[in-house]
């Protein structure tokens, strides 16, 4: 059991491992891919300046009215453009010969080229078509975007405007945003740690019991119980059915147990009596006929009671595979239990019990199986005889309504069959179980436990209602039958 707990903890342990670790692999792809989207974003927002403040026609237009015939002014025509550039402030602008050479920055000195100073924007303006062209660099080991336009017009001396933007700042802030991500995504892995090793807690160790106890139930040990969490939740939920179950489960290998020791005894006493008298009359050689008939009427008997607990069980059997076929007719269920009553009036003799039956003469017209309502009577009846000891009485009444009341001046809807003995009675608290299959309020009283759950299943099924009670004078057990009666065959439907 310790072995299947324990593997239990370690499943729900690893199905917590797995979840945390999906959790945080996923988070991180989605904080990076958040944080590489800003930095796209910032980058093309440069970009775009850059092509804004670098207008081609304001450009040119700018150095074709102020460079002069063949741009001779090209060095003041450069300076008069950078002083009135607007956006000095926020980036740097170089204006550079056909040789490469610096004419004007903004900064006011010219820069020398070397290592980490490589203008490649500058080379991609010159073979491109469109004499323009965007690069990120480094400048002086600063990471920057620059911008550079080849000017070639007839008019215009050969040179090269060049825009540079320091990163500086957008790299900055991209660092800090990567730096609160990671902490961040650190700070909810430390959160969801603590959350599995809780979560491990409160459904490991409950489920590990809740399967330990599960595994000793399947074993057979009926008698374990899972002790309830304090709090009502799923767990709770688990446990108490779990719990439920076993008192059920442990109930009904009782009563299969129960009904087992009883049918081995429901069976065994007529078949001992049937072989005895068969053995004692194949050895009677005088043929005493009076002697040898009480034998056969005993195997009779016998034989008769043997078939009658086979078609119990055989019904009950039916009954709850759904097979069993009823043959509906129109019947009247007094004239049904009149029947019966006349047979058992042998049996009352026989008994010493006085059988007394008081019916309406009015029909009780129904649509029924008239073999199986005659069952069961004759199931009541037989457990009414059974529970009454010699010198009591078993009555029956069949009334319109509960009370006795009869209304001859129209057919009511219902008919209301009272059997009553005067046995022992039954205990409240097994009144409500008396129809389950296999319960006996007496486990030394004679039956299978059966012919109740039958007659229930039979009258469920012509839909009747069927009640249990303790009678009203202190012994004995009260039956009633509530029978739905029908009017014309119009109304029979």
């Amino acid at each position: 059991m310790a072995k299947k707990a324990d593997r239990a903890r370690h499943t729900v342990r690893g199905y917590v491992s797995v979840g945390l670790t999906i959790i945080a692999l996923f988070s991180a792809g989605a904080l990076a891919f958040v944080v590489a989207e800003i930095a796209k974003n910032n980058y093309t927002l440069v970009r775009s300046e850059l092509e804004r403040r670098l207008n081609v026609y304001t450009l040119e237009s700018f150095f074709l009215a102020n460079a002069g015939a063949n741009g001779e002014l090209l060095e003041q025509t450069a300076l008069d453009y950078v002083n009135h550039f607007p956006a000095k402030d926020i980036m740097e602008i170089w204006i550079l010969d056909s040789k490469g050479r610096i004419v004007v920055s903004s900064s006011g000195f010219g820069v020398p080229m070397g290592p980490g100073n490589a203008m490649e924007d500058l080379s991609d303006a010159l073979g491109d078509p469109s004499r323009r062209a965007l690069k990120k660099g480094r400048y002086n080991g600063e990471h920057i975007y620059a911008c550079s336009y080849i000017l070639n017009s007839p008019n215009v001396r050969q040179c090269a405007v060049r825009l540079l933007v320091s990163l500086k700042a957008i790299d900055l802030q991209i660092a800090q945003l990567a730096l609160m991500a990671l902490l961040g995504w650190l700070a909810m892995n430390l959160l969801l740690f603590w959350f599995g090793r809780l979560l491990v807690r409160w459904v490991g160790e409950p489920l590990a019991k809740v399967s330990a106890a599960a595994a000793k139930i399947a074993e057979g040990n009926y008698t374990v119980r899972i002790e309830l969490p304090k709090e009502r939740n799923e767990i709770y939920d688990l446990s108490e059915n779990i719990n439920y179950m076993a008192e059920k489960v442990a109930f009904a290998e009782q009563t299969k147990l129960d009904f087992i020791s009883t049918i081995s005894h429901e069976l065994r006493t007529p078949l001992t009596a049937i072989r005895g008298w068969g053995e004692t009359l194949a050895l009677d050689s005088n043929r005493d006929w009076a002697f040898t008939n009480r034998g056969l009427s005993v195997m009779i008997d016998e034989t008769a009671r043997l078939t009658k607990l086979v078609e119990e069980l055989l019904d009950f059997s039916r009954l709850q595979s759904n097979r069993l076929q009823l043959n509906k007719e129109y019947i009247d269920v007094l004239a049904e239990l009149d029947d019966v009553v006349f047979l058992f009036r042998e049996r009352a003799a026989r008994e010493g019990v006085e059988l007394v039956c008081s019916t309406s003469e009015l029909p009780a017209p129904m649509y029924g199986d008239p073999a199986r309502i005659r069952q069961v009577f004759v199931n009541l009846l037989d457990n009414a005889f059974k529970h009454t000891p010699q010198g009591g009485s078993v009555s029956i009444t069949g009334t319109f309504s509960e009370n006795g009341e009869v209304s001859p001046a129209e057919l009511p809807e219902k008919l209301c069959v009272a059997i009553q003995d005067t046995g022992p009675g039954v205990p409240e608290a097994a009144l409500p179980h008396l129809t389950e299959k296999f319960f006996k309020a007496d486990i030394g009283s004679k039956g299978s436990g059966i012919g109740l759950a039958v007659v229930a299943e039979l009258l469920k099924a012509h839909g009747c209602e069927l009640r249990f009670e303790n009678a009203p004078t202190g012994r004995g057990l009260l039956v009633k039958i509530m029978f739905p009666l029908s009017g014309s065959k119009k109304q029979r439907k």
